[in-house]
């Protein structure tokens, strides 16, 4: 179904035109019906600019057909003219029912916003599903042709995510129990700002208070336990930047090591994934291969945990070059691995 502007608006007019019994709509009476709609729409437009008799006999077509709206239009001669209406007096393209492809878009749209779930001031949409899926047909034989990545059955979500969102909004500190891996939970005060995605886990960003380094990310998912306090909440300076502060990493740790460029060369099996999807914002890609076959990649980033994760997710495919630190930190890694897979079990 067309999806242009100028043609919805023709429709809409022409249903009512249709639909009015009480007046005879001649072809010249639904042209000029709808250049007026579409000038009061569009601003003014000339006249000689305006549509002409055969664009609204095509979309008098276009409303009767199968691929339209199937509706049923009388022309009702009037000496040597004709006339047009409904066959059936107060009918409406308004009341017509939804079709298959109008179903299917509003149910991939109902999938992407169900990504939402859990999020304060979503949940109207709980009460629209349940309404789309007991009064049309998307319950019946629908599919989505739509996939998205997302953690079903990450932990911690639909106790402590709304929590946490309202806590920011409303600048409450906060008090939680978080328990790292492999360490002892631990209390924690935390002046929450900001809720961030990597990886398909949550993260919340905040101060921690008496604690005047860089700020803290939280897993969400290794919460235990929360409550407000009645502290006074410090928020941060008006013009901080969210963005910019993850600017310089991978992921979400961001820590006081400098920015450095870190040169990686690249296996050329692996240069067209890299380079349809970055590495990271300030990948820099050399358009030539090198001598022995590979390909230079640059990236202008911090060293943290997820930016060595990233990398040795790349096997043997991508050799850290530069800054020395990093190279020793992936051989290291790649010495215990290699000395992991060499004993026998």
């Amino acid at each position: 179904m067309p999806t242009n502007k100028n043609a919805v608006i023709r429709y809409q007019v022409l249903d009512r035109c249709l639909s009015n019994w009480t007046r005879r709509f001649y072809i010249e009476d639904l042209v000029e019906s709808c250049n007026e709609a579409l000038c009061q729409y569009n601003g003014d437009t000339k006249k000689e600019d305006g549509i002409k008799k055969r664009q609204v006999q095509e979309d008098l077509k276009f409303l009767e057909s199968e691929e339209g709206y199937r509706m049923d239009i009388d022309a009702i001669r009037n000496g040597h003219r004709v006339y047009y209406r409904y066959h059936y007096r107060g009918d409406s393209i308004k009341d017509q029912p939804i079709n298959q492809e109008e179903l299917d878009l509003i149910h991939d749209a109902l999938l992407l916003m169900k990504r939402f779930k859990g999020v304060p001031h979503f949940d109207w949409m709980d009460d629209v599903e349940r309404r789309l899926y007991t009064t049309s047909q998307l319950g019946e034989n629908s599919k989505s042709v739509i996939t998205f990545q997302s953690n079903l059955y990450l932990k911690g979500m639909d106790t402590y995510f709304r929590p946490l969102f309202d806590a920011i909004v409303n600048k409450r500190v906060i008090e939680i129990v978080y328990h790292p891996f492999g360490r002892d939970p631990r209390t924690i005060t935390i002046h929450p700002y900001h809720l961030k995605q990597y990886n398909n886990r949550w993260f919340l960003i905040g101060k921690q208070t008496d604690y005047d380094k860089q700020l803290a990310n939280i897993a969400i998912d290794r919460i235990e336990g929360l409550k407000e306090t009645s502290k006074s909440y410090e928020p941060l300076d008006d013009d901080f930047d969210f963005e910019e502060y993850f600017g310089d990493v991978v992921g979400v740790s961001v820590n006081d090591t400098p920015v450095e460029n870190v040169v990686l060369y690249v296996n050329d099996s692996v240069i067209g994934y890299i380079i349809t999807k970055p590495l990271h914002e300030s990948q820099c890609f050399m358009a030539n291969k090198m001598e022995d076959g590979r390909w230079k990649i640059t990236l202008k980033v911090k060293d943290n945990y997820e930016l060595k994760s990233l990398l040795r997710s790349f096997g043997e495919q991508i050799e850290v070059m530069s800054p020395a630190s990093l190279r020793q930190e992936m051989k290291e890694s790649a010495d215990l691995m290699s000395k992991m897979y060499a004993e026998d079990k």
